[in-house]
């Protein structure tokens, strides 16, 4: 859509905000390019997807939603992924990047082994060379440092209580 082409009211509400919120929690999301959930839902839900709607990444843990639209009746589940959500899933096993196959089980177990974590630098450093591709590997449609900060510092505190 052109700058000079008009808007529908669907479409000047979700500029506004208006229907930000999650369905199923009520909290605000966070809004994804139209590829991310086209590549990270299950083959059966991607049909469902809609062209002309927003899609919003609802970033509370418990909700079992994953995609949504201003429509209450237009969302997909986390368990409708490709992969488990680091933000949905508290699993070692769970990716905390998904770019360069980074789990929370990898980063515990560099902890344990050397007693720190390189796990920022290497993200850091292959970001700009290979490049990332958050947009289509991490369900929540964009950077994961922040997930990788947050979970090293839990981490480090596990590994300091053995």
């Amino acid at each position: 859509m052109g700058c000079c082409d008009s808007k529908s009211e669907e479409e000047i509400s979700q500029s506004k905000g208006l229907d930000n919120v999650c369905p199923s929690c009520g909290q605000k999301g966070a809004k994804v390019k139209f590829e991310t959930p086209k590549a990270l839902l299950n083959d059966c839900c991607v049909s469902k997807i809609k062209d002309n709607v927003d899609y919003k990444w609802c970033k509370t843990p418990d909700c079992e939603i994953s995609y949504y639209s201003s429509k209450s009746d237009h969302f997909f589940k986390a368990d409708e992924l490709k992969v488990r959500a680091t933000v949905k899933d508290d699993s070692l096993d769970v990716h905390v990047c998904y770019c360069f196959n980074h789990t929370r089980q990898s980063v515990l177990d560099e902890l344990r082994e050397t007693g720190t974590s390189t796990v920022i630098e290497d993200i850091k450093a292959k970001m700009k060379d290979p490049g990332c591709f958050c947009e289509t590997s991490n369900p929540q449609g964009g950077c994961c440092l922040a997930n990788n900060m947050a979970w090293l510092k839990k981490a480090q505190e596990l590994v300091s209580k053995e």
